[in-house]
């Protein structure tokens, strides 16, 4: 299969996959109701913990979470997502029986959880496909035959219905041996966004002699580099309006990082307690030690006080469901996160930090948290057995959907200004510039299109130029 046809056949596959996530939600039924695995005493009483059969202790809409990640991924297995400080991944594996019983799901759930993990299992073993006029799956019969009639539509229509085994769409062109139908672009690769420009081999080898020790290393691309980029995307909401669009930015971020040669973990609708988990897991994995950088993408609601995590809610200020972005920093910093230090960590966040006009109310104003000042730096271990003094936070670079107390905007239909945007910057001019270079035309760009609103740069401890070199 070609190259095009794998692309093509992933966006078919994940369109499907995303259809079935949007009836996957985790508020039909929650644990605590049902008296089992319910966390008291936490600064967050509305997020239920599961405990696993490893014996790790995790916050429901995380497992949930990653159960939906695997079956993206097209794995019909699934393993605890925890990370133990050496790196290694639990890996204890989880049936979706054990899950069921773990975790209750509401009839719906379990339908759509059981389709699409049967659909999986059935790609695997047989050469079926959904079609696109009923939208059920057809195995194909002829492995060299594009032309492929689907029996249901065909007795629904009282004709012979075909459709194309590439593009999926109706067939035209002749029925037999058929290894191209009619269509206009069938087997041309599909774009989801704007191309990444790649980068020069002679402009990379240029900067590295002439300014080599104002740039961070930058592995080469090899199967050996392994860079992971967390994207974690809240969409459906408990008490707060769903973020229609929220969808567009989580599919153009995926191309860009992908592009950009990071495996993307992408984690949607979390609590401010899943948030934290995925963080935690995220910077002991054992592939930061073979990379060269980190994103970091969080979207979601939020106000002055922080990111809403699903269960927010703006009537109940007892029960806040809000995460902290210090914890990003903390997670990642030189103390906690050993396999990143000396390497850039790059934050985006797009959420509001204030409150809206009052035709947008959804929430309240709530106070800053107090911030309490600390030594800024720390012992690590440099090589058994001697200590030398690094700074707690370091190489860390955040641009900020807005600035405080203002609001992010976003389109229902194209998706938010700051992450549509960002994309298009990288897009054009990764090639060639420098990460602050990007965020300053991203700034740039703002100022001239969008005036209402001004995305901002915060705790960027960068101490060089850090360039993304795609392509190389």
């Amino acid at each position: 299969m070609t190259e095009a046809d794998n692309w093509v056949e992933d966006l078919e596959e994940n369109a499907a996959i995303a259809r079935v996530f949007q009836n996957l939600n985790i508020y039909g039924e929650r644990i605590g109701e049902s008296g089992r695995n319910s966390e008291e005493g936490l600064s967050n009483e509305r997020v239920d913990f599961v405990a696993l059969p490893c014996g790790h202790r995790m916050p429901t809409d995380y497992i949930f979470s990653w159960f939906k990640y695997y079956i993206k991924q097209k794995k019909a297995e699934f393993s605890c997502p925890c990370f133990n400080v050496e790196g290694e991944s639990c890996s204890v594996n989880l049936s979706y029986q054990e899950i069921c019983q773990l975790m209750p799901l509401t009839d719906e759930q379990r339908e759509f959880l059981e389709e699409s993990l049967a659909s999986l299992v059935a790609r695997m073993l047989f050469d079926i496909k959904m079609c696109p006029g009923c939208q059920s799956y057809v195995e194909r019969q002829d492995g060299g035959n594009l032309c492929v009639r689907c029996t249901i539509c065909t007795a629904n229509l009282n004709r012979k219905y075909y459709f194309c085994w590439k593009c999926g769409r109706d067939w035209k062109g002749p029925y037999t041996n058929a290894v191209r139908c009619e269509n206009d672009g069938c087997g041309e690769r599909m774009s989801t966004s704007e191309p990444l420009i790649p980068c020069n081999p002679e402009y990379k080898k240029k900067m590295l002699q002439e300014k080599g020790n104002e740039i961070y290393p930058v592995k080469d691309k090899s199967t050996d580099r392994k860079r992971l980029a967390l994207l974690i995307n809240n969409i459906e909401f408990k008490n707060l309006q769903n973020r229609a669009g929220a969808d567009k930015d989580e599919r153009s971020m995926e191309v860009l990082l992908e592009g950009l040669g990071y495996t993307v973990i992408t984690l949607r609708d979390l609590s401010a307690q899943g948030i934290s988990a995925a963080l935690r897991d995220f910077a002991q994995r054992e592939e930061h030690a073979h990379s060269d950088s980190c994103f970091v993408v969080l979207m979601s609601h939020g106000d002055a006080s922080g990111i809403s995590g699903i269960f927010e809610s703006p009537e109940n200020k007892d029960e806040e469901d809000v995460f902290q972005t210090d914890e990003i920093f903390n997670c990642l910093n030189s103390l906690n996160c050993a396999r990143l230090r000396d390497k850039p960590k790059i934050i985006l966040i797009q959420s509001c930090r204030g409150e809206p006009h009052p035709f947008q109310a959804t929430f309240f104003g709530k106070c800053c948290p107090h911030v309490i000042d600390q030594k800024g730096d720390v012992l690590v271990q440099d090589a058994v057995p001697r200590f030398r003094k690094h700074h707690l936070e370091k190489d860390f670079c955040c641009l900020r959907s807005c600035t405080p107390d203002t609001v992010s905007y976003r389109n229902e239909k194209k998706g938010s200004n700051f992450i549509q945007d960002t994309v298009e910057i990288f897009n054009q001019y990764a090639h060639q510039d420098d990460i602050e270079e990007l965020f300053r035309k991203v700034l740039d760009k703002f100022r001239n299109s969008h005036p209402e609103q001004m995305p901002c740069k915060e705790r960027t401890t960068l101490s060089k130029k850090f360039y993304l070199f795609p392509g190389l």
